[in-house]
C-alpha cells in the first residue's frame, strides 16, 4: 500500500445507528448491517473490546441500541488493495487547487479503499477543509478541481450543474478513427446481471452527446488518440459512447466491447498484471486536461485551467 506517513495504524471504521436498529441488539445490528462476519465473529469481537459506542467500548453483545450513536470497528489488522498514489497539484489560489489524478486511484472511500483516496490524501497534506469540487472516475487520470471555501464550492458545483462547464478530455480509442464523430445517444442502466453498474446506449435513456476528434494513429498502442469533449456530464459519458462506436477506450476494463471482462477479474481479486493482460494496457487511456467555465468565477479561480495531456 501507498500510505502517508502516520496512516500505518489500526483501521477504525465509524457509523451512526439508523432508526431501523434502535432498540435491536448491538449482535443484532452488527449481523444484519455488517453481514461479511458471522454473529459468532462479532460475538467474538465485541467481547474482545473492538467495539464502541460514542468512544466508550461496549463488550456485552446485547446492549440495546439508541438512535443515532455513534458505532465504531477497530479493524486492526485490515490492508487495503494496491493502488496508485502518485498524484500531484499542478496549481493553486487561495482557496483552489488543481489536482492530477493517476489512473487507478479513487476519489473518495470505496468499500475496500480508505487512506489511499484522493480526498483521504489531500486533507492529510494540505488540511481537512479540501473537497472536491467535481467528480472523476476511478480509472480516469487528469484534472480535479478542489475547493476549501463555501462560496468556490458552491459555485464550481452549481456551474457543472447547469452545464456552464467546457470540459476537454484526451483519449486512445481502440483501432483507427479516421474522421470526428460526434456521437447523440442517451445512457440508461445496460441491465447486465454480471455487472450492475453497466451503463448503455438506452432510447429511455438520459440525455447525452459526445464530441470525438482524432488527432493521431498510435501504432504500438494500437489507437487512435483523440481530443474528447462531453457535452453532459453523464456517469460513464465518454467510455459508453466509445465502446457504441465500436472504439472502445484501450484500458477498459468496464466498457471493453467483451462485457467488461477486466472488470470482471478485479471483482475476482486478480492481481494487477492480471488485469492489465485482460484490459490490454496498464491504465484506462482517458485522461481530464482542461475545464474552461462560461461564467467569470469567483475570487482568484481562473476561467480555464489546463494540464499536460498524453498523447500528441
Amino acid at each position: 500500500m501507498a500510505l502517508l506517513p502516520g496512516d500505518d495504524g489500526p483501521y477504525v471504521f465509524t457509523s451512526r445507528i439508523p432508526a431501523s436498529s434502535v432498540g435491536k441488539t448491538l449482535l443484532e445490528h452488527l449481523s444484519k448491517v455488517f453481514a461479511y462476519h458471522a454473529p459468532e465473529t462479532w460475538e467474538t469481537l465485541v467481547r474482545s473490546g473492538a467495539v464502541g459506542l460514542d468512544g466508550a467500548p461496549v463488550l456485552a453483545p446485547g446492549q440495546i441500541l439508541s438512535l443515532d450513536q455513534e458505532l465504531s470497528y477497530c479493524h486492526g489488522e485490515y490492508r487495503e488493495p494496491d493502488v496508485p498514489t502518485d498524484w500531484r497539484v499542478d496549481s493553486r489560489g487561495e482557496n483552489w487547487m488543481a489536482v492530477v489524478k493517476p489512473s487507478g486511484q479513487p476519489i473518495h472511500s470505496t468499500s475496500r479503499i480508505f487512506r489511499q483516496t484522493l480526498v483521504w490524501q489531500v486533507r492529510r497534506l494540505h488540511g481537512p477543509e479540501w473537497s472536491p469540487c467535481h467528480r472523476l472516475d476511478r480509472d480516469t487520470s487528469g484534472l480535479v478541481l478542489f475547493g476549501r471555501s463555501r462560496q468556490i464550492l458552491s459555485w464550481v458545483q452549481t456551474a457543472f450543474e447547469r452545464r456552464r462547464v467546457e470540459k476537454e478530455y484526451r483519449a486512445l480509442l481502440s483501432g483507427r478513427l479516421e474522421e470526428s464523430v460526434e456521437v447523440d445517444a442517451p445512457i440508461g442502466p445496460a441491465e447486465d446481471e454480471k455487472i450492475r453498474s453497466r451503463l448503455a446506449v438506452r432510447e429511455s435513456g438520459k440525455e447525452a452527446r459526445t464530441s470525438f476528434e482524432p488527432l493521431a494513429y498510435d501504432a504500438e498502442l494500437a489507437g487512435t488518440w483523440c481530443r474528447v469533449r462531453p457535452h453532459q456530464g453523464r456517469r460513464h459519458q465518454i467510455r459508453v459512447h466509445a465502446e457504441h462506436i465500436g472504439h472502445p477506450i484501450v484500458g477498459d476494463p468496464l466498457y471493453d466491447g467483451r462485457g467488461g471482462l477486466g472488470y470482471l477479474a478485479r471483482l475476482a481479486d486478480a492481481t494487477t498484471l492480471e488485469i492489465a493482460r485482460v484490459c490490454g494496457a496498464e491504465r484506462l487511456w482517458l485522461h481530464s486536461c482542461a475545464l474552461a467555465f462560461l461564467d467569470p468565477p469567483p475570487g482568484d479561480l481562473p476561467s480555464s485551467l489546463r494540464i499536460d495531456a498524453p498523447g500528441p
